[in-house]
């Protein structure tokens, strides 16, 4: 069950002595979850403990399982973790799983991300990867939204709009 993996290996880690051990104890995580996937529902059910505590201490582990048995019932509460700002230590995690699932329903969550501002996040990389999974869709919806994204206030922003259009165009 996933609860117990991510348990055993919280456990692991919180106990391992240096990054080394720690290096080796996540790639023996990822040949578990490999080798064994987590069902479905085990992941959703461990993403709501997410959606509803945004310091669930396993949260980092439950991203990394969902790459291990992707589904696009991981959608609406993928979404409602991207939604809120509370969750923002995993949103760059989330936002590369909704662009691999690539459902037009992650649009709007997808959208305000570009909104999102961290003091530690000097390079935007949050509303840079929503950027980038928005222009992935290439629909009329999100080449609005990338227009939009090209009178941003930050350069950084407005530069990768501009970039996104013009390749697009070519």
């Amino acid at each position: 069950m996933l609860s117990d993996t991510i348990d055993k290996y919280l456990k692991l880690f919180k106990e391992a002595p240096n990054n080394n051990v720690r290096s080796r104890i996540g790639d023996e995580m990822r040949r578990e979850f490999q080798n064994s996937p987590p069902s479905v529902d085990e992941v959703i059910q461990e993403l709501e403990k997410y959606a509803l505590n945004p310091k669930y201490p396993g949260a980092s582990f439950v991203v990394r399982a969902t790459w291990y048995n992707l589904s696009q019932d991981y959608l609406p509460i993928l979404c409602q973790i991207l939604n809120s700002e509370s969750h923002n230590g995993l949103h760059e995690n989330v936002i590369e799983i909704l662009d691999e699932l690539r459902d037009e329903r992650a649009v709007p969550a997808l959208s305000k991300a570009l909104t999102y501002r961290w003091s530690y996040d000097f390079g935007l990389s949050v509303p840079k990867k929503a950027l980038l999974a928005l222009a992935e869709f290439e629909t009329p919806e999100t080449m609005m939204i990338i227009k939009e994204a090209t009178k941003s206030s930050e350069e950084l922003i407005r530069d990768d709009a501009n970039l996104f259009l013009e390749n697009l165009s070519d």
